[in-house]
């Protein structure tokens, strides 16, 4: 009998076939790392083979290992770049195809276009799900969608393990997404059903238990950035977090940590995070994500006595977002859709909205005819945020009385399903609803006066000429340029002064009608030989240079910029130190100019480059 049995057990072992059973899926990119997990029948070691040409995988990774629950985090990335890639153990098993790839975030800051997609309340496994993810992949035409939303109840009924394999994973039609699409999510009250699970109290799942004790399939699944490895500030949990895409902050939020005990433990952890993570954001816009919205009248009323998570999102959170000028905020819940105006300082029931007050922009934000939404990033105040609820992206709703004050649009009824598709580029954002027949049913556009102008400090030997430019940060591809009373109208301008002189810019961007004045500084030298020996507050070395150029100054550098002879940046670096040094060995030889900002001047010099 032993014998038989060690007989079948071998035999078992040598034909079992390993098979990956969930994914390979795409967990938190970052300019240079990506995770990537998957799920196999049998335990084995982790690899991942990757590589820029489909066809040549000679790099690999590993993790995890002897595990069905694989994990691998890929490093030494190059920023804003395609890969494809192959998993497996000791030899490739899945993936190594044209659908198995993903891009690395540009340079964080960077004005890269954008597009997100956000979808909330989808994990139905119905055919409403699958329409809502072809509908988008139709519209989006082979577009890069660097950012996939995920804004709650992500998986009916109770965000168990076999309701992610078989209702999102698993789902045919739907998991084909998640080779090349990573997702960033966020918990809804369907996938606490298990998290709560073994901490009800008197029955109500919603107790109050601390928030590393937040387990459940939902936290198994997802492998978010809790140290701040894509941006942002460490939560140190993956309840919530944030994260950075080019110019762009989001922060993912959990209505769940509200409990029914009113104690205010996870409520407030969660404010002192909002106002750790957001007091030291730059990025042009923000973007905030959650579940419960604190406005709705669709399958959900935000008005009703025991809606009491969406209350205190309402009354405790949005204040705190609104305080640091949060742009966008997205939700689901509510299986409708519902976008507002642009509005602030409304914490109140419906029956407390006074337009006077709380309204901000009273147009439907329509960029073409001429009502986009304008903020301004540096006035320093509330500037006001569009809501939007997308919670049908698999679920459906025709009750509910949809007159929610806020909203300038909505969307109900029976088989109206969609998704939320948001685009940014520079300092546009565009946000569009799609419904699942493919066609926009709503679109706004939110403008941002973000146009930065240092003034500088140039140095010119006499006799010789130079290109004045501006050192413009933010704005528009829509700039309009004014030297000196309009007497020379571009970008660059070459002067040739005999004697120190000052010059002014006025730059306007025709997007969102900013514009701001500079002043440009000519300092003209007796030079005796070919070196310009001025009083400039760093010194450059090597000049030329082959590889690396070290800049040192008496206080600490701000930033250092590069330009080619064409005026167009090549390199962007904030080092925030006194001495840095900078590689320069990807650029071709030539002539660059130099931009140091030190104590806010602005100082360049011309540089060569020379391999």
């Amino acid at each position: 009998m032993k014998i038989f049995l060690l007989a079948f057990c071998l035999i078992s072992s040598i034909g079992f076939t390993q098979i990956i059973t969930r994914g390979p899926y795409l967990q938190s990119p970052t300019e240079t790392t990506i995770t990537i997990m998957w799920r196999t029948n049998v335990p084995s070691n982790s690899t991942v083979w990757f590589g820029q040409n489909q066809q040549q995988l000679v790099q690999t990774a590993t993790g995890n290992s002897n595990t069905t629950e694989h994990t691998v985090l890929i490093s030494g990335l190059t920023p804003n770049t395609k890969y494809y890639y192959a998993v497996g153990s000791q030899s490739i098993y899945g993936g190594s195809t044209l659908s198995h790839y993903f891009y690395t975030n540009p340079v964080i800051g960077s004005q890269d276009s954008l597009r997100v997609w956000a979808i909330g309340d989808f994990g139905k496994g119905n055919a409403g799900q699958i329409a809502v993810k072809n509908s988008f992949l139709s519209w989006n035409n082979q577009n890069k969608t660097a950012v996939w939303l995920w804004l709650g109840d992500n998986a009916y009924n109770d965000g168990k393990d076999s309701d992610y394999q078989s209702k999102v994973f698993g789902l045919a039609g739907f998991s084909d997404i998640f080779s090349f699409m990573p997702f960033w999510p966020s918990p809804g009250n369907h996938d606490y059903n298990e998290v709560w699970q073994e901490s009800t109290f008197l029955g109500i799942p919603y107790s109050n238990i601390p928030l590393e004790d937040h387990e459940g399939p939902y936290f198994n699944i997802v492998d978010v950035p809790t140290q701040a490895e894509a941006g942002g500030f460490p939560s140190n949990l993956e309840v919530f977090y944030s994260f950075d895409y080019a110019n762009v902050h989001f922060l993912s939020l959990n209505s769940e940590v509200y409990d029914f005990a009113q104690t205010g433990t996870g409520i407030n952890r969660m404010i002192n995070y909002i106002n750790d993570d957001l007091s030291q954001n730059q990025q042009d816009f923000t973007i905030a994500y959650f579940h419960q919205p604190p406005y709705t009248k669709g399958s959900h009323d935000s008005d009703d006595l025991y809606e009491d998570v969406m209350r205190t999102m309402r009354e405790e959170i949005i204040p705190v977002l609104e305080s640091h000028d949060v742009d966008l905020i997205v939700c689901g819940h509510s299986h409708v859709f519902e976008r507002s105006f642009l509005i602030k300082n409304h914490y109140g029931k419906s029956d407390t909205w006074d337009p006077a007050q709380h309204l901000v922009n009273g147009t439907n934000g329509n960029f073409s005819a001429g009502n986009a939404y304008i903020k301004d990033k540096y006035n320093q105040q509330n500037d006001g945020a569009v809501y939007v609820v997308c919670g049908h992206s698999g679920s459906e709703n025709s009750d509910g009385t949809m007159d929610h004050p806020v909203f300038c649009y909505d969307d109900n009824g029976a088989g109206v399903m969609g998704s939320f598709v948001i685009d940014i580029y520079r300092n546009r954002l565009d946000g569009k609803y799609l419904r699942s027949n493919g066609t926009i049913q709503d679109h706004f556009t939110i403008l941002k006066k973000n146009l930065a102008v240092e003034n500088t400090i140039d140095t010119l030997c006499l006799g010789n000429s130079m290109m004045l430019q501006a050192p413009l940060i933010g704005g528009s591809d829509s700039l309009v340029f004014s030297w000196e009373n309009g007497s020379h109208n571009t970008q660059v301008w070459n002067v040739a002064p005999v004697q120190t002189t000052n010059y002014s810019l006025q730059t306007t961007d025709l997007l969102s009608g900013q514009v701001v004045i500079s002043s440009h500084q000519v300092v003209v030298e007796n030079c005796v030989s070919n070196i310009i020996e001025t009083a400039m507050p760093f010194t450059i070395a090597p000049n030329p240079v082959h590889s690396t150029l070290q800049i040192t100054a008496s206080t600490e550098i701000l930033s250092v910029r590069l330009f080619d002879m064409a005026g167009l940046e090549v390199l962007n670096s904030q080092p925030k130190t006194t001495i840095t040094n900078i590689d320069v060995s990807r650029l071709k030889e030539a002539s660059y100019v130099v931009e140091v900002l030190i104590n806010n001047r602005v100082y360049r010099k011309n540089i060569i480059i020379a391999h």
